[in-house]
């Protein structure tokens, strides 16, 4: 996770917003805060829509390169959220969260996606034998939770392949983690880059030995 310097992070100033309870103004200063400290966050801007009785939806325009860990901190910040969904074409992040009022047991229940066969023109003649399995399933999945054909290509190395996707639609950061999950032995990054509009995923060769690298992570505060 990137750093800015002090003179770089924006101030983060949130007047509370009509409707919302304390818990939830709180989430919403924790969520910028969080977001601030990351490098090139200086010019993203917020939203906060809180006029539907039962949710509030947090809206980051311009945010800076996150990862999937930067994701899955602000799902563990609060219960109540619905969904958080990225917009790399607008670059935007959308947080929807249950009011403060609500139980956590409303929340949406989401739809399961499908794998879908990746399209018999697209080339891999740059992915070694060994490695093509699963760069077919993460394609597969990436297709699977979009409705829309996407623009990407990879980037091979001696050590891993970089994918990038550009032109993709609203992706849900829940399916995302699923992916994330199931080929957690091959994606070691996961980058939502805002400022270039694409999704860039490092895939590790499967010749490549497993190195773990144990980042030190912020502590969160969970909002009831």
């Amino acid at each position: 996770m990137d750093t800015p310097s002090p003179a770089m992070r924006p101030t983060v100033k949130l007047e509370r917003q009509t409707g919302l309870h304390d818990n939830d103004s709180r989430f919403v200063e924790e969520v910028i805060k969080v977001i601030s400290s990351l490098n090139g966050s200086s010019t993203m801007k917020l939203k906060v829509h809180s006029k539907f009785a039962t949710k509030f939806t947090l809206i980051i325009q311009d945010p800076p390169r996150m990862n999937m860990d930067d994701m899955n901190q602000i799902f563990l910040m609060n219960s109540k959220i619905i969904s958080i969904k990225t917009d790399l074409s607008d670059s935007q992040l959308r947080i929807e969260v249950l009011k403060h009022s609500e139980s956590s047991e409303k929340k949406r229940k989401r739809a399961a996606y499908d794998e879908y066969d990746v399209p018999d023109g697209y080339d891999l003649s740059m992915v070694d034998g060994r490695d093509k399995k699963h760069i077919d399933g993460i394609l597969r999945n990436l297709l699977g939770m979009t409705t829309m054909e996407f623009t990407s290509k990879i980037v091979p190395s001696p050590t891993h392949y970089m994918l990038e996707v550009e032109d993709i639609e609203v992706l849900d950061m829940e399916y995302m983690q699923e992916v994330v999950q199931k080929y957690r032995a091959f994606i070691t990054t996961t980058i939502f880059d805002y400022p270039q509009k694409k999704l860039k995923i490092n895939i590790r060769r499967n010749d490549t030995p497993i190195t773990q690298i144990i980042a030190q992570r912020k502590k969160v505060k969970l909002i009831q």
